[in-house]
């Protein structure tokens, strides 16, 4: 599975953003979005409503601010963008970063641009503390599932519960710890990839400790959170090369690690609910 959305930042001799590429195959689904969407996407570069400008000096979320200025409540916009209602109100709590897609279908269901529903960077704190969340979120949401049903795997394929958090752990313990270190410490150093699915056969993952696991990976998690917390604006710049060829800055990775918590937790509730439903048959 992905660990960061596949999209290389052209930067300015300044290091401004000026241009995104990606893969066709995203470009097409962000395009198949746009053409779907209830709302006509807006012309660009028309000034931002007042109201959307009141929300964002009051730090309200964006999404929150654009779904209220439509007149929706967030069952309505779960319901057209295709996400549940958790989910939508997670990302407006701050505590959740929509995947590519996610954040692409939100936009054409409020007729915006995707850029206009990007949280500030001043909202660093709020960010850094959504990852120090995560591991109670999957804590509390593994809590009902008894032991028996942690190592069972989707009908469709993917990771079992017990592989979900193992592999949360290392990928935090030899991937986004290590380059949050390497991108303060040197300058642009090549951060290499990592195959989650790789790990999860080398490691045995089925046979671990859950507890062990979620312990470990708590620890990790924070201790990234706490290191984080501290830095300056600049360093919040620093920049490493992802696969060794993708610029991203240690803002940019944070984004990368609150999509991958993301997707981990779309992919446990899901499992959390059909194991759930299961136990109840058979009970």
């Amino acid at each position: 599975m992905a660990l960061e959305p596949d999209v290389t930042i052209l930067r300015d001799a300044h290091g401004t953003a000026q241009h995104a590429i990606l893969p066709w195959d995203q470009f097409q689904a962000l395009m198949h979005a746009a053409k779907a969407g209830e709302v006509a996407a807006p012309a660009r570069h028309l000034p931002l409503p007042v109201r959307i400008r009141q929300s964002s000096s009051e730090n309200v979320h964006p999404v929150r601010a654009w779904r209220e200025y439509r007149n929706l409540n967030q069952a309505q916009l779960a319901a057209l963008a295709g996400i549940s209602r958790a989910y939508l109100a997670q990302i407006e709590g701050g505590e959740r970063t929509g995947t590519l897609d996610v954040m692409a279908r939100i936009a054409c269901a409020l007729g915006c641009q995707i850029e206009h529903l990007i949280v500030p960077a001043e909202d660093f704190g709020r960010r850094v503390a959504a990852l120090a969340a995560m591991p109670s979120k999957v804590k509390d949401m593994i809590a009902p599932i008894p032991r028996d049903a942690w190592t069972r795997k989707p009908d469709n394929g993917g990771f079992s519960i017990l592989e979900h958090v193992c592999h949360l752990r290392d990928i935090d313990g030899d991937g986004y710890r290590e380059r949050v270190e390497r991108m303060l410490t040197e300058e642009r150093p090549r951060l290499p990839d990592i195959d989650g699915e790789a790990l999860a056969r080398q490691r045995d993952y089925q046979s671990q400790d859950l507890d062990e696991a979620l312990s470990s990976f708590t620890t990790t998690r924070w201790q990234i959170a706490a290191r984080l917390a501290k830095l300056t604006s600049e360093e919040r710049r620093r920049v490493g090369l992802m696969a060794s060829i993708k610029e991203i800055t240690i803002e940019e990775l944070i984004g990368a690690m609150l999509a991958h918590d993301s997707e981990h937790l779309d992919e446990l509730s899901e499992l959390c609910g059909k194991l759930g439903q299961r136990g109840k048959t058979l009970g």
